[in-house]
């Protein structure tokens, strides 16, 4: 069975444990956090799902546990709980000490080990753990704006009234505030109008704004995202999702993550896909890396 730790037993990581559970992957779940009892709680109540979905095993577990190590994907969901009115960006002082934390605590990880981060702000932390992490290009890597995607599709499917399977569209970027629908991936894109064009884009780029300041956090949509990427590395599906990973000259973009189409396989990464988007679409893309990279300049140190 594969070995899946998951750093963080609230919200978010709870519902990630249970989306992998509902996805009947064989697979053996470790779930840790720093409250104990709250820990054990988490695992009674995913356990209680474990007859209608037998494959999977779930129990809690310490960083010093010797199978932790042996952990063939660590999920990292742990970090400060964003707050109405705050944006990702804010959260990066308080999680990237975290995230230092998170490796510090870990003896050894073996060379073919993915790192998949989720904690916001996702992009810079993911670029931060990819330095901080010491495993190959691609294996460490965050959700990016696939949860963003998803967010765009329900939208077409309902205002073209069609399947959510058959429309396409990317957002790209910054999983934030200057993420950006790339209306040239989008499938009949023409049959929508400019003004209604602006209405999603800017109701994608809001919603989880709209989410915290009505019950505090998001978890459902991220949990079923990050269960998609986990399933199709266990598969090898060479899937193709838009995550975010350190760019090394895609897009003529270097030294930052960003959320870009890739190629999801049994070793995380497997390369970046570079879309044929148009012009204004690159200079959004760039201008996105260019803000984030002045952030991490001013913020971080790796």
């Amino acid at each position: 069975m594969k070995k899946v730790t998951i750093i963080g037993a609230g919200n978010v990581g709870s519902h990630v444990a249970n989306a992998l559970i509902m996805r009947n992957l064989a697979a053996e779940i470790f779930l840790i956090d720093t409250n104990d009892s709250f820990e054990s709680a988490q695992v009674l109540d995913i356990r209680d799902a474990l007859l209608f979905h037998p494959f999977g095993k779930i129990r809690g577990a310490d960083f010093g546990d010797p199978e932790i190590s042996d952990s063939d994907l660590v999920i990292i969901t742990a970090g400060a709980n964003q707050v109405p009115g705050e944006t990702r960006c804010n959260l990066l002082e308080r999680n990237k000490k975290i995230l230092r934390d998170i490796k510090i605590s870990f003896d050894s990880l073996k060379k073919s080990a993915i790192v998949l981060l989720i904690s916001n702000p996702v992009d810079i932390l993911t670029q931060v753990a990819s330095e901080i992490f010491d495993l190959p290009w691609g294996q460490v890597f965050g959700t990016g704006t696939l949860l963003d995607s998803a967010r765009l599709r329900w939208r077409l499917a309902e205002k073209l009234r069609k399947n959510i399977r058959n429309t396409h569209g990317l957002v790209l970027g910054e999983h934030g505030d200057s993420e950006f629908v790339a209306w040239s991936t989008v499938l009949d894109a023409g049959k929508i109008s400019p003004e209604d064009q602006i209405h999603i884009e800017e109701s994608v780029r809001n919603e989880a704004y709209e989410i915290i300041e009505g019950k505090g956090a998001t978890f459902f949509g991220i949990a079923a995202a990050t269960a998609e990427i986990v399933t199709n590395i266990f598969a090898d599906s060479k899937v193709v999702l838009p995550v975010s990973v350190p760019l090394r000259g895609e897009y003529d973009i270097s030294d930052i993550a960003l959320g870009v189409p890739a190629i999801i396989g049994s070793k995380g990464v497997e390369r970046v896909v570079e879309r044929e988007i148009n012009n204004a679409e690159k200079d959004q893309l760039r201008s996105a890396a260019q803000k984030l990279k002045d952030l991490l300049k001013e913020s971080c140190e790796v």
